[in-house]
C-alpha cells in the first residue's frame, strides 16, 4: 500500500477542514438570514422599513430577517376612506424608520404576525386611537379596556375621523360591494381580509349583484365558501 508523503497527507486534511467549514448544514442559510420563526408570545426589537398603511407595517429585526406586522386590537380607516391617508401618515410620524419593540400576540394568515408596537415608550394602537385615527378593533380584542377607553376620549373630543357624524368603520367598508347606483370596489383577494366570516359577507353579497359569479375570486373550488384557508371558519 503506498505511503503518502506527510507534507501531502496535512494538505488533504486542511482543504477536507475548509470544505467543512465552507458547507454549511441544513438550516444555516436560513439562520444566517434571520429566518428564524415569529411565534405567539415573542418580543423583539426591530427597525421599520415599511409603513403600508396605518396599521400593516414591515418590520427588520435586529436579529435579521423582516417581518409584516399587522397592529393587534386596531383598524385604521381603509386608504380609500376618510382619514386612511391621515392615519398612514401619522403611523409614519410615529414609527417609519425608527427602532421599535414588536410583542406577538398571535400569528394571522400568511404568517403575518399580529402584535403591539412600542416606540419611545408609547403604544403605536394607543397613540391613533387617542389622535382619533383608529378604531378599538373590539371583535379581536375585546379586553383591551385602554383602546375602548381612548376611543370613548377621542370620540367626545371629535378628534379625526369622529369629526365625521357618521364614520364607516372599516370593516364594514370592507364588506361593502358594487351595485346599482354605488361606487365600484376595486378588486379584492383573500388577503385584503382578516378572517373567513369577513371574506364570506363580502363574497356573499358580492355575488348577489347582478355581475353575478366570482368575480373576485374568493371562492377557488367553487363550493360556496370563499377564501377557506382564512382563520375563524
Amino acid at each position: 500500500m503506498p505511503r503518502f508523503p506527510k507534507a501531502a497527507f496535512l494538505q488533504t486534511a486542511f482543504l477536507a477542514a475548509l470544505l467543512l467549514v465552507a458547507v454549511p448544514a441544513p438550516n444555516a442559510a436560513q439562520a444566517w438570514q434571520g429566518d428564524a420563526p415569529v411565534e405567539p408570545g415573542q418580543t423583539f426589537t426591530a427597525r421599520v422599513v415599511e409603513v403600508t398603511d396605518g396599521d400593516t407595517f414591515g418590520v427588520r429585526r435586529s436579529i435579521g430577517g423582516e417581518v409584516t406586522i399587522r397592529l393587534h386590537g386596531v383598524d385604521t380607516p381603509e386608504s380609500t376612506q376618510s382619514y386612511g391617508r391621515a392615519a398612514t401618515q401619522a403611523a409614519r410620524r410615529y414609527i417609519g424608520g425608527e427602532d421599535v419593540r414588536v410583542s406577538v400576540e398571535e400569528i394571522g394568515r400568511y404568517g403575518r404576525a399580529v402584535a403591539r408596537i412600542k416606540v419611545g415608550g408609547g403604544d403605536l394602537g394607543a397613540l391613533l386611537i387617542g389622535d382619533g385615527l383608529a378604531w378599538h378593533y373590539r371583535e379581536y380584542a375585546p379586553n383591551e379596556t385602554e383602546y375602548a377607553r381612548l376611543q370613548k376620549q377621542a370620540r367626545g373630543a371629535s378628534r379625526g375621523l369622529w369629526s365625521q357624524a357618521n364614520p364607516v368603520p372599516p370593516w364594514e367598508w370592507r364588506d361593502r360591494t358594487s351595485g346599482p347606483g354605488e361606487t365600484s370596489v376595486e378588486d379584492r383577494d383573500c388577503s385584503d381580509f382578516d378572517t373567513r366570516p369577513e371574506a364570506q359577507r363580502f363574497f356573499e353579497r358580492h355575488r348577489s349583484d347582478s355581475s353575478g359569479g366570482d368575480p373576485h375570486n374568493l371562492d377557488g373550488d367553487g363550493d360556496g365558501q370563499a377564501c377557506e384557508s382564512l382563520p375563524g371558519g
